[in-house]
């Protein structure tokens, strides 16, 4: 079933862009529906181990975490004690709903739109996992050229590629957007294709 929603999501993807996404109580409306038919269930039992968190850890200690697009949150490693606080925010309320079901502490959800939100907190890590093949160029470039402002003085950006060959067009948009890439961690998911971790940093004030 998961392979069969692949394959129609890749045919669909060109007449979402253009007719669901830019209705945004629609776009919400499709992605409760995907969650609520367990369309995306099998996500939760794919890991990198404790990737992300690992390679947060090595820039901070104990990390605030925002996860942008965050889906039902239950593949995001989150030892206990190792984080002081963690927010996840997505489009779907069926998938917030079973993010806060898992009932983990120091944790808390909100429903947005990761193309606006916005927030007054700073955080040591903002987390875009698999989620900006969702957003056509632009939009993923308006948000990532955002994302700085919500950064801690020690704070990055990690964005997580699953294939980095299929998703080379949003790879290029990620290195032109003007904020710049501090390291480029390779990745592979099971016996899945070659992915990477790409963490970006705030530039520096001119």
């Amino acid at each position: 079933m998961n392979t069969l929603f692949a394959r129609l999501s890749r045919l669909l993807r060109g007449p979402v862009e253009r007719f669901v996404r830019p209705n945004r109580r629609i776009n919400s409306m499709m992605w409760d529906l995907q969650y609520a038919l367990g369309f995306w269930r099998y996500l939760d039992r794919l890991s990198d181990g404790e990737m992300p968190f690992t390679l947060i850890e090595t820039w901070a200690k104990r990390p605030s975490i925002l996860d942008l697009g965050c889906g039902s949150s239950a593949n995001m490693p989150l030892p206990a004690g190792r984080y002081r606080h963690y927010h996840g925010v997505d489009v779907s309320r069926s998938a917030i709903q079973q993010a806060r079901r898992l009932g983990r502490p120091d944790t808390s959800f909100e429903v947005a739109d990761i193309r606006t939100f916005a927030t007054g907190e700073r955080y040591d890590a903002v987390l875009l996992r698999e989620v900006l093949y969702y957003l056509t160029g632009e939009e993923a470039r308006d948000l990532l050229l955002r994302l700085p402002a919500m950064l801690s003085d020690r704070g990055r950006i990690v964005v997580q590629i699953y294939d980095v060959a299929q998703a080379r067009d949003i790879v290029e948009v990620i290195r032109a957007c003007g904020v710049p890439i501090d390291r480029e961690v390779p990745a592979r998911l099971g016996d899945g294709p070659r992915g990477a971790f790409l963490v970006l940093k705030a530039p520096v004030a001119a």
